[in-house]
């Protein structure tokens, strides 16, 4: 079973990804129904700090996982930045 955090991870991964490298707008609709589906029984599918933070503020999750799911989001984006510009 994956752990929430690497849901959150590979669900913001693939958004991002489908933002920095198709921009089209169903691709990104597909890549957020894709993360949705996948991540969302696991973890919530937050995919966005503004999202967690939220969470967070109504009471829904902890501050120890809000912490851990915007690192993992985070992460995520950086890695992304990173492979765009490895290939750009």
């Amino acid at each position: 079973m994956v752990s929430p955090v690497v849901a959150e991870f590979l669900g913001t991964y693939v958004l991002i990804a489908a933002i920095a490298f198709f921009g089209t707008p169903l691709m990104i609709v597909a890549a957020f129904a894709l993360a949705v589906f996948l991540a969302g029984p696991i973890s919530g599918a937050h995919l966005n700090p503004a999202v967690t933070l939220w969470a967070l503020l109504s009471g829904k999750v902890g501050q120890t996982k809000a912490l851990s799911y915007v690192g993992a989001q985070l992460l995520a984006a950086t890695a992304v930045w990173g492979v765009k510009k490895a290939f750009m």
